[in-house]
């Protein structure tokens, strides 16, 4: 199956699509809504209260999102030139990683975090030595503080894309102060907002109520498959890197430092939401989706590539239908 995807090609990209349907048909078949409390911050509160009702409909936004995403990620992956050759695999087990756990199947805040994250990685690229890019600095920031609006702990991410702009360009300080400036924006335009509509304290309860030691979720055996899973990828992304970077040219390789800069982070977010569960996954799997794929694309024996998708694709059919 994975040859389908092996060529960047636009019927192949839509190809993504039904792969999508078929991975999380689960959601279809026994729709669910995520319940979403106040200490999650205004927006999901009064979005998910609002889609409480029709949880087919939010399996179908989820479905949307995942795919439009999976597509911008294999965006980025050609357009910069970080595999070998142009292909579709980052965005495969993009969807893959995000399906994986039965918790995240269903539509989340994290699935509407990721859409800004992924802009802001868009327009980071962008910032590689180039003299005027101070639209691109600023929504780098600017699209990373929205994230947190969903989800708190994307807000750490501002650290390794402010890492990654030294990384990419003679990083001067005026470029340093229109990054924080992005950032202080978009939190002081949500706040401006909440204060005129009355829900300033909303606002405020959203940071203190996040940022205190978080509660550990039920752990059950259908959710440490999952996360066990997410662990060695993390383990044989970090043991292949310098296979990653091999052959690659120096923008290239910049631009895969950043996607594990990312990675080192992602264990801090833990202690930004208020409690321990796998929602945190999905938002490593953005960088950890683009690893994976492409060291599954540069293996030499294909027949070991297909057979660990074929894996992954039992543990979902596992999980999802609880066949344990």
């Amino acid at each position: 199956m994975l040859s389908l995807f092996r060529q960047n090609l636009f019927f192949n990209s839509l190809l993504l699509l039904p792969y999508t349907i078929i991975i999380r048909i689960h959601s279809l078949i026994h729709p669910e809504s995520y319940l979403s409390t106040e200490i999650e911050g205004w927006f999901n509160f009064t979005l998910f209260s609002w889609l409480k009702n029709v949880p087919l409909l939010q399996s179908i936004v989820a479905i949307l999102l995942i795919f439009l995403q999976a597509v911008t990620i294999n965006y980025i992956v050609n357009r910069h030139r970080l595999s070998l050759r142009p292909n579709l695999f980052p965005g495969v087990f993009y969807i893959l990683l995000v399906s994986i756990s039965k918790e995240s199947l269903y539509l989340n805040p994290v699935l509407f975090a990721n859409i800004f994250f992924l802009l802001a990685v868009v327009n980071l690229f962008k910032t590689y030595r180039i003299a005027h890019v101070s639209t691109s600095i600023f929504n780098s920031a600017f699209f990373i503080a929205i994230a947190s609006l969903f989800y708190l702990p994307a807000l750490l991410y501002l650290l390794p894309c402010f890492i990654a702009l030294f990384m990419l360009r003679s990083f001067r300080v005026k470029e340093r102060l229109q990054y924080i400036l992005g950032a202080v924006t978009a939190i002081y335009l949500a706040f401006c907002a909440f204060f005129f509509y009355g829900l300033h304290t909303s606002f405020q309860s959203y940071f203190s109520k996040n940022l205190t030691l978080p509660s550990v979720s039920d752990i059950y055996l259908q959710a440490l498959i999952p996360l066990g899973l997410i662990a060695l990828a993390l383990i044989v992304a970090t043991v292949n890197y310098y296979s990653l970077r091999k052959k690659k040219s120096i923008q290239s390789q910049r631009k895969i430092d950043i996607l594990y800069w990312f990675l080192l982070f992602s264990p801090l977010m833990l202690l930004l939401w208020h409690r321990i569960d796998s929602f945190g996954l999905l938002l490593v799997s953005m960088p950890l989706s683009i690893l994976i794929g492409m060291i599954l694309f540069r293996m030499k024996n294909q027949v070991v590539a297909e057979l660990i998708h074929f894996i992954a694709l039992a543990v979902i059919v596992v999980t999802h239908f609880g066949l344990i």
